[in-house]
């Protein structure tokens, strides 16, 4: 009897398992942290009287004062907001452009103030109603943005953002690793919402999770999707979660986003695209994904990619795929050399052409490493004169 029961449960347990493995294969699995590929970012939501459903933004819940509050990770996002009778209502969209323009007249009853990248919306409804807003991105057919990864959520974030500026980009794309230290992904989004620019972001393997701790929700909730792709002008942006490993590679939600784009059916209309990743391919060890990314993209006309990861700054061909790796957000070569060595990839837009890419200067301020792991960086490579000339200026 008691070897029936142990052989029934082990066929039990068997089952399951079988049946966990399956889902895994379907959905796909992400390791060396060992959990099923996470949902999607939230894009909607419902409440009393008022529903809001975005296009290119993610929700991220309720202020203090009532509003809703979502951030974009495209350039041109869309809300449809659907509201009862009666109701007040009000909305906040982190993350546009200040010249960013509503693409129709706004609607009767309804406001809308800038504040930096915040954009607040608010009505009150006589009537059940809708509406459809949907943002134009100030240029078009020609700008500049700038790619770098692996700065962390401190002051070398917040120096990569003025940098930006000064080098006149429209947008920042980032490379992923916000999240070196406790409260980066906090810090990290505050120091967005507090720039002139946008910026859309990649996530990185610091960002998916911190030791066994899965990291990757708050970044979904903070930041926006592993996964999305948006339409600028003549150029398809494409980010790609590299974060860690992923098996089998063609599956989940990278599988889904690569489709929309059909091997073999070229769109005129796209003159270039722009994909954006954290690691570069030659550095992924799943089975068979490097070559699986690689072939997806060249097949689809990719001639390029943009990643981090390694904290450097190199280029090189891979496989026919050119690889542009912006690392240096951290500048720790700065530091290491005793004088400003890291730079920054800068890209423009024309009509009708491909982008244009090339280095510039970081040029970034000592003030900007005052923190302890840049102390304990010197200390490790045993560099007393840059050390002590770091603590001389933090000290001040």
């Amino acid at each position: 009897m008691q070897a029936s029961r142990r052989k029934l449960l082990t066929l039990a347990g068997l089952g399951v398992l079988g049946g966990a493995v399956g889902y895994a294969y379907i959905k796909g699995v992400r390791y060396p942290i060992l959990a099923l590929t996470p949902g999607v970012s939230p894009t909607a939501t419902q409440q009393e009287g008022i529903e809001v459903y975005a296009n290119g933004a993610v929700y991220q819940g309720t202020t203090d004062d009532g509003s809703i509050k979502f951030r974009a990770y495209v350039p041109e996002p869309s809300l449809d907001i659907r509201v009862s009778s009666g109701r007040r209502w009000r909305l906040l969209l982190e993350n546009i452009h200040p010249d960013a323009t509503l693409a129709i007249d706004t609607p009767p009853g309804l406001s809308e103030e800038r504040n930096n990248l915040t954009r607040i919306v608010e009505a009150e409804s006589k009537t059940d109603g809708s509406w459809q807003l949907n943002w134009r991105f100030p240029k078009q057919d020609a700008y500049r943005f700038t790619v770098i990864g692996d700065t962390g959520g401190g002051t070398e974030l917040d120096w990569v953002l003025t940098r930006s500026v000064e080098l006149g980009a429209d947008f920042i794309v980032h490379l992923g690793d916000l999240n070196y230290d406790k409260g980066d992904l906090h810090r990290a989004a505050e120091a967005f919402n507090k720039a002139s620019i946008p910026s859309f972001v990649a996530i990185g393997n610091h960002d998916f999770r911190e030791g066994w701790q899965p990291l990757y929700e708050h970044f979904t909730q903070l930041i926006g999707p592993r996964n999305s792709s948006f339409r600028l002008g003549g150029i398809q942006f494409l980010n790609l979660d590299t974060a860690t490993d992923f098996w089998p590679p063609d599956r989940g939600a990278r599988l889904r986003l690569l489709q929309q784009f059909p091997i073999g059916e070229p769109d005129p209309a796209v003159q270039d695209f722009v994909v954006f990743t954290h690691r570069p391919l030659n550095t992924i060890n799943g089975p068979g994904e490097a070559d699986w990314l690689r072939k997806q993209l060249l097949n689809r006309g990719v001639n390029s990619l943009l990643a981090g990861h390694n904290h450097i700054k190199s280029e090189l061909d891979d496989g026919g795929l050119h690889t542009f790796i912006s690392g240096q957000g951290l500048a720790h070569a700065d530091l290491i050399v005793g004088r400003p060595i890291a730079e920054i990839l800068v890209a423009d837009v024309m009509p009708g052409q491909r982008v244009h890419f090339h280095w510039a200067p970081l040029n970034m301020q000592l003030e900007a490493h005052c923190n302890s792991r840049n102390w304990g960086v010197l200390e490790v490579l045993d560099k007393p004169e840059p050390l002590a000339r770091l603590q001389a200026v933090c000290k001040k």
